[in-house]
């Protein structure tokens, strides 16, 4: 099988490039040295910071499992019946089970493979988002259900219904004299669209993970210090979508004026407060490691 050439239109060969057996370069080798040095000079610098913004996250985590643990405790909601309110129950602790299980791997130094339980949480936040949109009812009756190979709720038919509540909520907030809020549909977009490049292991997403001039690729856990804070910095953003999208969903249940207010907005502060008095950006980490 052979690709176009973009230019000429004519196929280029992919089996051809002869491939030699010789011993490892030595330039190769140093540069493993060098990296190796490296990253153990960031690590002092960033191991503290990375735990501290996922400390932020997995205590809001647990914020949420508490509300959403209480709620089958204080009520006869029957968990698995046939409603709007037992299908976010349900689909808001399968969100939470996801953040735990991302969290968990960002922790073990996991980067671009974490990205795949990324994509399952963006999935599910949309999701619930819908279904708390006005008007949504097919999509609440078709994720209940749940028949057939391929009936299941699109991330597009999400994307609408909970665009058509954001329309609705800024008209709201025009009228109540409150600044509105802006679509988020082409940042949601392109969001899963990136994490769909790794989730379907698409050659951009592998490349991704290799280090070039020193011939690796990690396993498991990464060993760029650097790299797992910029992981930790998404795990960070990841959870505040967890927050937004399982705490409306809370919301609705818990019928509260002021639970999104009294509840998610300290998680939400408390993991900007963290991000913000430990930043995992590389120069701020070169700079205090003295490897800038």
């Amino acid at each position: 099988m052979v690709p176009p050439n973009e230019e000429t239109g004519a196929q280029t060969p992919v089996d051809t490039i002869p491939i030699r057996w010789r011993p490892l370069p030595p330039s190769v080798a140093q540069a493993r040295l060098e990296a190796a040095a490296d990253d153990a000079a960031n690590e002092k610098v960033a191991a503290p910071r990375i735990a501290a913004v996922l400390a932020a996250c997995k205590l809001a985590g647990q914020e949420l499992e508490r509300l959403h643990r209480g709620f089958a405790d204080t009520t006869d909601l029957d968990l698995t019946g046939y409603s709007r309110a037992s299908a976010i129950w349900l689909l808001s602790g399968r969100t939470l089970g996801l953040l735990h299980a991302l969290l968990a791997q960002v922790e073990a130094g996991i980067c671009t493979e974490a990205v795949v339980t990324g994509r399952a949480i963006h999935e599910a936040a949309r999701v619930l988002f819908a279904f708390g949109a006005p008007e949504a009812d097919d999509l609440v009756r078709l994720w209940l259900d749940d028949q057939g190979r391929h009936r299941y709720v699109r991330q597009g038919a999400a994307r609408d219904a909970e665009e058509t509540y954001e329309k609705a909520l800024a008209e709201a907030m025009k009228a109540a004299g409150v600044p509105p809020i802006s679509s988020t549909r082409d940042m949601t977009e392109l969001l899963y669209d990136r994490m769909s490049r790794v989730a379907h292991s698409r050659r951009s997403s592998c490349v991704d993970a290799v280090w070039v001039r020193g011939r690796m690729m990690p396993y498991g856990h990464h060993p760029s210090a650097i790299r797992r804070a910029g992981y930790a910095t998404w795990a960070a953003a990841m959870t505040v979508e967890v927050v937004n999208s399982v705490g409306d969903a809370l919301r609705a249940l818990y019928s509260q004026e002021r639970f999104f207010t009294e509840h998610m907005r300290p998680l939400i502060t408390s993991i900007e407060a963290v991000r913000q008095s430990t930043p995992l950006d590389e120069l701020s980490i070169r700079r205090a490691a003295g490897t800038a």
